[in-house]
């Protein structure tokens, strides 16, 4: 399981924004929001790297 950190997931709105696009990659995957922390937790195979772009693409800035 990963946990990243995302400055800008401020809200429900956001999280199902960054889920959509996870989901197009991996329909199986599992994404848990901690929005008042802005954190993600996401279980899946794919590699830590292509879920930090993904999120990226989709606007989100993932700190490092």
């Amino acid at each position: 399981m990963y946990r990243i950190k995302i400055e800008n997931m401020n809200c429900m709105s956001c999280f199902h924004n960054i889920e959509d696009v996870l989901k197009d990659l991996d329909p199986n995957i599992t994404a848990q929001p901690d929005i008042k922390n802005k954190l993600l937790s996401v279980e899946t195979e794919r590699p830590l790297d292509e879920i930090k772009e993904l999120i990226k693409s989709a606007g989100y800035p993932v700190q490092e």
